[in-house]
């Protein structure tokens, strides 16, 4: 071979190596483009996903607020039925017809003429109506404030104190829970203030005792 047709083979192999090299290229970059295609359409789904949990998470703030609204009206509207319920008291008026005394026996009491000359004339009445009250029963909700009701009605000079009631609700254990005890305190404070329990502080004035303050019924 001589140096011309050496240097036209070295030329031909360059070219074909540099054709060869781009089809190499051209496959990366191809490879490339469908992998970003994919990133962008992953991300493209993600952002849809982080939209739509966006949205829902907006509405479910919304149903709490709306939620949280109602829940504040019907606690305000229960309270007021409750105050008005007390303003009222727990005693109503019912009549009860007292009849007159029969007239004495003229032959066993007799009377002078001028004494029944006035019971002659005195305007008669066949019955007198007096009024009387009459202790309401507070009607008692709830098994566990029923069961205290129970509890304290057993002994209804006794001052029961939130341990006692988480004792005999929940058992010997329960007097030494601190979580049991703000159980049972707040089902007394409850009754208390539906004022079918009495609620007073004793010693220092940390120590409230509760006992039976008006007649009641389980509901």
């Amino acid at each position: 071979m001589s140096l011309i047709d050496g240097l036209n083979a070295s030329a031909d192999w360059v070219a074909k190596d540099m054709e060869a090299m781009l089809r190499e290229c051209d496959a990366v970059i191809a490879s490339k483009d469908e992998h970003l295609a994919r990133l962008a359409a992953g991300i493209e789904a993600l952002q849809a996903e982080m939209d739509q949990i966006s949205a829902e998470r907006s509405l479910a703030v919304a149903d709490r607020d709306k939620a949280e609204q109602v829940l504040a009206a019907f606690r305000a509207a229960v309270e007021k039925g409750t105050g008005l319920r007390q303003s009222r008291g727990h005693t109503q008026t019912r009549l009860r017809v007292v009849p007159d005394a029969p007239e004495p026996d003229a032959a066993a009491a007799p009377h002078s003429a001028a004494a029944a000359t006035e019971q002659r004339e005195a305007p008669a009445t066949s019955a007198a109506v007096t009024l009387e009250p009459e202790e309401t029963a507070v009607r008692i909700t709830g098994e566990r404030s029923v069961a205290v009701m129970k509890i304290v009605a057993a002994e209804p000079d006794r001052g029961w104190t939130p341990k006692d009631i988480a004792v005999r609700l929940e058992g010997h254990d329960a007097g030494q829970e601190p979580t049991a005890h703000a159980r049972a305190r707040a089902l007394l404070d409850s009754l208390a203030r539906r004022k079918v329990l009495h609620k007073r502080r004793e010693g220092d004035g940390r120590r409230c005792v509760f006992r039976l303050a008006a007649a009641w019924e389980a509901a």
